[in-house]
């Protein structure tokens, strides 16, 4: 399972229904990430650049892609950012690697 980071922003109509009625989008959340096969680590409210974040595994790329694509068509987000994340142990792993493709790498000269 890859994990991923989703951040989200509420649309207005949305901030506007959350505050008329406040709820606790976690369940929610969890069964449309459960239902592209994935699951939710955890789930924040914040403010700042983004209103919310949750920290969830998916099987593929696809999977994550398909909730961002749903949120996104739904209009209950101004924002919504997906970024993978990796393990250390999968960092050091590409940073060895990148020591062998670095020497096939020509960067551009003038």
């Amino acid at each position: 399972m890859a994990t991923f980071l989703l951040q989200f922003s509420y649309s207005s109509a949305s901030t506007k229904a959350l505050i008329d009625k406040p709820q606790n989008r976690r369940k929610l959340t969890e069964k449309m990430i459960s239902s592209a096969g994935g699951s939710v680590k955890e789930m924040y409210f914040c403010f700042g650049d983004f209103d919310g974040l949750a920290i969830c595994e998916f099987p593929s790329n696809v999977e994550a892609a398909s909730v961002a694509l749903a949120v996104g068509a739904s209009g209950a987000c101004s924002k919504f950012k997906t970024t993978v994340l990796m393990t250390m142990e999968e960092s050091q792993e590409a940073m060895k690697k990148a020591g062998k493709v670095r020497k096939a790498y020509s960067p551009p000269t003038a």
